[in-house]
């Protein structure tokens, strides 16, 4: 039954829906609070139609403009030096650009961009290709729209290879929204 439930948070959590049941922590799960009124129940809402515009926004992009999105976000985010590569020959490789922690730590990134649907999942085998097209001492980022297959996340985290992020459609959503973007429309 556990499991069941844990299931059911993720898929709703996949979906950007708010899942009826909470974990608690490893073992302990219980209903979410259910908010049918009020202030914060349409704020909730409010925020639900922003990520799903979001989502729709994100999906109705042209794929030059979707990483010419991800690269003004890797910016505020706090890359430098963030360069577009060709949209052909790039070898799978889309943004390149040196993530800066503290202005001490400097990490040269490689990022693949993908623009799917919720429903198609990124697999093993996309990550393969981004860690085949890094250069030297650079680690790499998949940023997708949808999510990642359980052999894609772990195939990302093989300990004796170069790691590689990953950045599903959620976690997306919810950077942009942190860094205030907006579609072009309101819903």
């Amino acid at each position: 039954m556990y499991a069941q439930v844990i299931t059911e948070i993720k898929r709703q959590q996949k979906r950007g829906e708010r899942p009826r049941f909470v974990q608690h922590g490893r073992g302990y799960v219980g209903l979410s609070q259910w908010m049918g009124c009020g202030l914060a129940f349409q704020i909730e809402q409010h925020n639900h139609q922003v990520r799903k515009a979001i989502r729709e926004r994100l999906l109705d992009m042209k794929p030059g403009e979707f990483e010419e999105l991800i690269s003004q976000l890797l910016a505020e985010m706090g890359f430098e030096m963030v360069e577009l590569t060709k949209l052909i020959g790039d070898g799978g490789i889309d943004v390149r650009g040196t993530l800066v922690v503290g202005d001490v730590v400097r990490i040269k990134m490689a990022v693949q961009v993908k623009k799917w649907k919720l429903k198609n999942n990124i697999q093993a085998p996309v990550v393969q290709q981004v860690r085949g097209s890094l250069g030297a001492h650079e680690q790499g980022l998949i940023i997708t729209t949808s999510d990642f297959s359980s052999g894609a996340v772990k195939e990302a985290a093989q300990p004796d290879k170069t790691p590689i992020a990953l950045m599903n459609g959620e976690q997306l959503v919810m950077l942009l929204m942190e860094q205030h973007w907006r579609p072009s429309f309101h819903p």
